[in-house]
C-alpha cells in the first residue's frame, strides 16, 4: 500500500493524517482560511520525511470526480492541479458524507449507538447529519451515492410551522434549518437575540424553555426528512452522525423523539418505519477512516 497524506475539510475545520507503512497516524484538527490551503498541504508534506504518494480528500461540496467546489468555503478543489502542483501519484476526491459512508467498512460496532432498533429487510442505508451544513448520502444495492440535499428547497416552508414560524428568505434551503447556523438563525428568528449553535444547544441540555424549544423542533423536522428519505428510498437503516446529533445524545434517546419518526409519516407506511434501525455514529473523524478506506479501494 502506497504512502498519503488523507485530508477531511469541512466548513470550518480541516482533519488530517498520514497513512504510512500500513499505519495511520495520529488525527489533528486545524482551522485554516481558503487561501491557505494549498500552502498547508504543501507543508505537510515537506514536513513528513516519508516520501508520500497518494492524496485522499474528503470536502464538502459536490464531486465530479474531478473536482469539488465547496459548499461553505470559497475553494475549488482540482485533483489534476494538486497531483502536479504537490507531485504526487494520485489525489483522490469524496464528498464529505460519502466519506462518512466509505467509513463504514473500517469502523466496528462500538462506534454505533442504537437509538431505535428494527428488524431492516434490505442493506439500503441513509446517512445524514447536520453541522456547518446538512450532509446526506445514500448507500442503494451497496452502492454509494453522495447527494446535495440539503441545498434543495422544497421543504423549508413546511418545516418553519414547526417553530410557528412564517415564511422567511432567511431559510431559502434546508440546512438553513438543518445545521449549526440554522439553529442560530432558528433562534434569533424566533425570540429576536443571537446565540451561538454551542451556546443553544448547551442550554437546551439544561432545560432552558426558549432553546429547548428550538432544538425539539429542530430534531422533529430532521426525523420528517429523515422519513422522507427512508421512503423514497426504501432504506431501512438510518445512520446519523456529526457533531450537533451526537451532542443531542441525551434528547436523542428519549422516547418523545423516537415517537416522532411514527407520528410524521402516513399511517399506511409505518410498517417500514417501525423495520427501520437508526444508529449514532459516535466516531469523532469518521471523514478520515472513509479517506483511508477510499484509498485502499484504489491501491488494490
Amino acid at each position: 500500500m502506497r504512502n498519503a497524506l488523507l485530508i477531511d475539510l469541512g466548513g470550518t475545520n480541516l482533519r488530517y493524517a498520514f497513512f504510512i507503512k500500513n499505519t495511520l497516524s495520529e488525527i489533528t484538527k486545524e482551522k485554516i482560511a481558503d487561501e491557505d490551503f494549498i500552502p498547508f498541504l504543501t507543508k505537510l508534506l515537506e514536513e513528513e520525511k516519508s516520501e508520500i504518494d497518494d492524496l485522499v480528500i474528503a470536502a464538502a461540496g459536490p464531486n465530479n470526480q474531478k473536482s469539488i467546489n465547496l459548499t461553505n468555503r470559497s475553494l475549488l478543489i482540482d485533483s489534476n492541479e494538486l497531483k502536479t502542483r504537490l507531485k504526487l501519484k494520485q489525489c483522490l476526491l469524496l464528498n464529505d458524507w460519502e466519506a462518512v459512508a466509505q467509513s463504514l467498512s473500517e469502523l466496528n460496532q462500538e462506534c454505533f449507538l442504537p437509538l431505535k432498533s428494527g428488524a431492516p429487510s434490505n442493506e439500503n442505508t441513509l446517512l445524514i447529519g447536520p453541522g456547518t451544513g446538512l450532509g446526506v448520502t445514500l448507500i442503494i444495492k451497496g452502492q454509494i451515492i453522495p447527494t446535495e440535499f440539503g441545498n434543495t428547497f422544497s421543504p423549508t416552508r413546511n418545516m418553519l410551522e414547526n417553530f410557528d414560524l412564517g415564511d422567511s428568505k432567511k431559510f431559502f434551503s434546508l440546512e438553513n434549518i438543518l445545521s449549526g447556523p440554522g439553529i442560530e438563525k432558528l433562534y434569533e428568528e424566533k425570540f429576536g437575540k443571537k446565540l451561538s449553535s454551542e451556546k443553544i444547544i448547551s442550554s437546551a441540555l439544561l432545560g432552558d424553555k426558549e432553546d429547548y424549544f428550538i432544538i425539539e423542533n429542530f430534531l422533529k423536522a430532521l426525523v420528517s426528512i429523515i422519513n422522507d428519505l427512508v421512503l423514497s428510498f426504501s432504506c431501512e437503516k438510518v445512520i446519523l452522525g456529526g457533531s450537533i446529533l451526537n451532542t443531542l445524545k441525551p434528547i436523542l434517546k428519549t422516547e418523545k423523539i423516537l415517537d416522532y419518526f411514527l407520528s410524521q409519516i402516513n399511517p399506511k407506511y409505518s410498517p417500514l418505519i417501525e423495520r427501520t434501525q437508526v444508529d449514532l455514529l459516535t466516531e469523532d473523524e469518521p471523514g478520515i477512516f472513509g479517506c483511508l478506506a477510499f484509498l485502499k479501494l484504489n491501491n488494490r
